[in-house]
Parts: structure tokens; sequence; C-alpha cells
């Protein structure tokens, strides 16, 4: 199978730079090493929500962003700057939207 058909199983889709789009299982991204974001505008903290142990939610499994605590209040952003070099591997930090 070519690496940019659409995938069987596709669970989210993306936009090639020539404007293409194809559905894709999103954690070949991360399988396949084009899962580096960093820099890019990330809808987690508005689509995508992590609760700590302690209580503390975030913007994803990612961790990128802290938005408060269950105890202490917190609000939903809309979006975020991702700060790491690489995506989680976590599928639904995967299939959140960005864009450069």
């Amino acid at each position: 199978m070519d690496d940019w058909t659409d995938h069987p199983n596709y669970n989210c889709q993306i936009t090639l730079s020539d404007g293409s789009q194809r559905r894709i299982y999103a954690n070949w991204l991360h399988n396949q090493g084009l899962d580096h974001w960093q820099g890019w505008t990330c809808l987690s903290g508005a689509r995508r929500l992590y609760i700590d142990k302690d209580l503390g939610v975030w913007n994803g499994e990612c961790r990128n962003q802290l938005l408060g605590s269950i105890p202490e209040g917190w609000q939903l952003i809309t979006h975020t700057q991702c700060q790491r070099p690489t995506c989680t591997g976590c599928t639904d930090d995967l299939m959140v939207a960005k864009h450069p």
C-alpha cells in the first residue's frame, strides 16, 4: 500500500501541502516519524483534556499546558502552541487538529 493512500481503518483526516486530503490511522503518523509539530497551533485544551492523578487538568496527554485543577477550577482554551519535539503517540492527542 502506498503510504499516502487512504488507510482502510482510518480514524482521522490530514491535508497535504498540495491541498489533497487523506484518511489515515493517526498512529501511523507517529510510527512513520511524521509527528513533529513543535511550534504549531494545536486545538488540544478545547477538544482534548487529560486529568492527572492529582486532579490537574491539562490540554492533552502531552501536558503541554496546565489548565488548572478539578478542586481549584480550570478553563477550556481555544488552542495552544505545541512545545514538544514530537507528539505523545497517544491516538487521541494525534487526532486533535493542528496547523502551522
